[in-house]
């Protein structure tokens, strides 16, 4: 790799995603033309809580302005600043959160003398407890033209494009190969492929020609998709100078599940190349073999879940609507649960978190302490013991059995709560998440002393 200008602060350590923000990919290279943000990243967080609020730097570190971007559903796939919550993976002690970001950025100054010029973007993810997490990914800018006086030896290198907005084609919009979320392993119409040389067809200078580009999927754990076990060569393309998409190229249906892919987040590298005068490749190309050479075009988040034996769903129910007032006596939200298949819904962990900021707090009753109640639609109770995280926020029950065998059964699970002496009037509701379904519980009613 060549010098650049790096006039950004590089003091920021990459963080991790215990203490930080884990950088899963982003978009790492681009010329001014594409002055875009895309990041992809990963918290550990305790359990039960969540993302707030996103916002990252408009112009980079160097200058204060951070942008907020807004929260979308998964799968949107938008062109605004915006992020999406692409996965939660609940473990015993703390949950996971997997997220994608995009917006605009304003890193479009031209680097001359240099080739490019490299930024670091702070993205700062605030979270539901107060606590502030910050990630420092760098970008490298370069230059998009080339002149044949004046301009230093790496200055025009081949590039290729960062698609935004619409105007590339694509489904459902230019830029949604970047965070792109498939269930089923299959993406299409997604990746999108425009080369540009800004040396092409000069006369008598090195780099005057590119036809071609290399391409891989590349796992989390830094292992090749089986799709391309190998950086695939995609040939017969038509490099150009120009800013116009026309000689853009779609790649068509790939299926990570029928190649045999791993779940988990795929970065999406391109690699431009040129050749000389003598046909040979130019040593202003970029090297395959090289990871640091590639630019990151897009991201896809593959979750794959079979089918289940014995499918149940979670809604809100159990006991009637609780009311309680601060400092009062206990009352017992719950879920219904209902099986939608035949057969015994094997066991599950339950996980139950109380609403930040309500004044709720989980009350142990005797012997073992915490629990979880599950009634049969036969009337028959059983308990089981939980603990609790360290915060006092979630309770969670290990092998749980449901009471539900067969098709259209029925049961009911609650837990026991209260009301602090400061617990605000109003109306809230518990997170019960059992397996891998989540709903909230009874409505719960917080009164004062005079209304109740």
């Amino acid at each position: 790799m060549t010098t650049t200008v790096a006039d950004q602060n590089d003091s920021h350590a990459d963080s991790d995603e215990e203490t930080g923000i884990e950088t899963l990919g982003h978009a790492n290279r681009f010329a001014t033309w594409d002055s875009e943000f895309r990041y992809d990243g990963r918290i550990r967080v305790p359990m039960g809580v969540r993302i707030k609020a996103v916002k990252y730097s408009y112009f980079g570190t160097d200058k204060p302005d951070m942008i907020a971007a807004s929260r979308v559903e998964r799968g949107r796939g938008g062109i605004d600043q915006e992020y999406e919550v692409i996965d939660t993976t609940f473990l015993a002690d703390t949950d996971v959160i997997t997220f994608t970001l995009r917006g605009d950025l304003n890193v479009d100054t031209d680097p001359r003398p240099a080739y490019s010029r490299t930024y670091t973007i702070r993205v700062e993810v605030t979270l539901d407890d107060g606590t502030v997490r910050n990630a420092y990914p760098k970008i490298e800018v370069l230059v998009p033209n080339w002149r044949r006086e004046g301009d230093g030896r790496m200055v025009g290198r081949p590039f290729v494009r960062l698609p935004y907005d619409t105007g590339w084609g694509g489904k459902p919009n230019s830029q949604a190969g970047f965070g792109c979320v498939s269930d089923t392993g299959l993406i299409e119409d997604r990746f999108i492929i425009d080369l540009v040389n800004p040396r092409q067809g000069e006369s008598g200078v090195e780099s005057n020609h590119s036809d071609c580009v290399y391409y891989q999927l590349v796992h989390e754990d830094g292992t090749a998709s089986s799709y391309t076990p190998t950086p695939k060569k995609l040939e017969n393309m038509v490099g150009h100078k120009g800013s116009g998409t026309e000689h853009k190229v779609l790649l068509g249906r790939i299926n990570l599940r029928e190649t045999g892919d791993s779940p988990g987040y795929y970065r999406f590298l391109v690699w431009p190349q040129s050749v000389d005068a003598d046909d040979k490749v130019s040593k202003l190309s970029w090297d395959p073999a090289n990871a640091e050479d590639a630019f990151q075009l897009g991201s896809v988040y593959y979750r794959y879940t079979a089918p289940r034996s014995a499918a149940f769903t979670v809604s809100p129910g159990g006991p009637p609507d609780v009311t309680l007032t601060p400092a009062g006596s206990i009352g017992y939200p719950g879920v219904r649960l209902d099986a939608a298949a035949d057969g015994t819904v094997p066991r599950q962990n339950v996980r139950v978190s109380l609403p930040r900021g309500a004044g709720l707090r989980f009350v142990a009753e005797g012997n073992p302490g915490y629990q979880l109640t599950v009634q049969s639609a036969q009337g028959i109770m059983k308990v089981y013991p939980g603990t609790s995280s360290a915060d006092g926020q979630t309770l969670t029950f290990a092998n749980v059995d449901l009471a539900l065998a067969g098709r259209d059964a029925t049961s009911r699970a609650w837990v026991a709560v209260t009301a602090t002496d400061s617990a605000p009037a109003g109306d809230t509701s518990l997170n019960f998440q059992v397996g891998d379904r989540t709903a909230s519980s009874t409505p719960i009613h917080v009164v004062n002393q005079a209304s109740g």
